[in-house]
């Protein structure tokens, strides 16, 4: 019995809403396409005093990522965890694209500073930053101390022969020495200077506590135990519930600087490699319309559209290869690839073909009652899905 491309089409057509439900990126598509366009926005003024927990973790990350190491004490990161602590439901009202390029600003401001350029510091002049600095403190100088960075930086090219005078080294050391000694001496509201031992393990316990492991050098919990090794018997007068707040906002910033390090932040939440073409045009119609003017290329609109395109092509170049093997099979000539083009109405069924597939295997995931097979047969009729 003849069936009719009119019959087939009333039999598996595939309406638009649902294959919009086929991906895991329903729903989200718009969303992103505004937080995207948010990138693009001009940068305003941080204001520390407004800042909360959120904006000062995206602060800390984007500030850790333009300097390629943890913000030191005295960064505009650290300042705005410390104020933050203070309100953290606070709103700064700026966009990604805001903090980043503050972020960017700040760090520049931290290496112009510096007298050592450890991008280009070996492993022996690391170990003289690192004596000097150990001597100026009076114990080893902790993460994102300025010797801190130059081993870690050091460990990158070893043989490094920049030659770095003795004397900046030194000072160096002494300025961040100094540096450091007043970031810590006065921390969280707590002088380390006049911490006993008593108060120094009330502190590192609730810290371990707030933590769930053991508090690593540098935290406040083990500044607080090396400086009370200088003055055990000393009282400084510090009430428990005042420890235990410190030991919690530390332990908070130790855990934002760890996800920001090991976890960098990914957004917007859209799935480029299993977007539709539906979803692609969704994004892009959304984003155009919040930016006011055409997604540029870097957005997640472009991306998405740029993808889409690849997989029509991959699927045109295979269709036009096996067109290719098909013919030279049947007349026994060889045919080179550029020998063959399709048409246009050729081009329009492989595209079809090429939709269909992903239609295909999308289906059958979720109802697993159509077939590839299927889908081919009714794509070589001319039949439109997206209709």
């Amino acid at each position: 019995m003849l069936i009719r491309p009119s019959q087939l089409v009333r039999t598996y057509h595939i309406p638009r809403p649902f294959l919009a439900t086929m991906s895991h990126n329903a729903g989200s598509v718009v969303s992103a396409a505004y937080q995207d366009a948010n990138r693009f926005f001009g940068a305003g003024r941080l204001d520390l005093k407004n800042i909360g927990e959120a904006d000062a973790r995206k602060l800390m990350s984007a500030e850790h990522k333009a300097l390629g190491y943890r913000p030191p004490p005295g960064s505009l990161a650290v300042s705005a965890q410390a104020e933050a602590a203070k309100h953290p439901q606070a709103e700064s009202g700026l966009n990604a694209e805001a903090i980043r390029r503050t972020a960017a600003e700040d760090a520049a401001r931290i290496q112009e500073k510096k007298l050592v350029n450890v991008d280009s510091i070996g492993e022996a002049d690391a170990r003289k930053l690192v004596s000097e600095e150990h001597k100026a403190l009076g114990y080893r100088p902790p993460p994102g101390s300025l010797a801190a960075e130059a081993q870690a930086a050091a460990a990158k090219h070893p043989d490094a022969t920049a030659q770095i005078d003795k004397h900046d080294l030194s000072r160096a050391a002494l300025e961040d020495a100094e540096r450091i000694a007043k970031y810590q001496g006065k921390s969280n509201g707590i002088d380390l200077n006049s911490l006993g031992e008593a108060e120094a393990r009330k502190l590192m316990s609730e810290e371990h506590k707030a933590l769930g492991y053991r508090p690593p050098p540098g935290s406040l919990a083990a500044e607080a135990q090396s400086a009370a090794a200088k003055h055990p018997d000393a009282n400084g007068g510090v009430d428990p519930a005042t420890l235990a707040q410190a030991a919690i906002v530390d332990a908070r910033n130790i855990e934002t600087h760890r996800q920001a390090s090991t976890s960098p932040q990914t957004s917007p939440e859209v799935s480029l490699s299993t977007i539709t073409e539906d979803e692609a045009r969704t994004l892009q119609s959304a984003e155009q319309k919040t930016l006011g003017y055409r997604p540029p290329s870097d957005s997640v609109a472009a991306q998405a559209q740029s993808i889409i395109d690849r997989r029509v092509q991959e699927g045109t170049d295979t269709a036009a290869a096996q067109n290719l093997a098909c013919q030279n099979t049947d007349d026994s000539s060889e045919r080179k690839p550029g020998d063959v083009g399709l048409q246009g109405s050729e081009r329009r069924k492989t595209r079809a073909r090429v939709m269909a597939s992903e239609t295909a295997r999308r289906i059958a995931t979720v109802r697993g009652n159509i077939s590839e097979k299927d889908i081919y047969a009714l794509a070589a009729l001319g039949v439109d899905f997206w209709t």
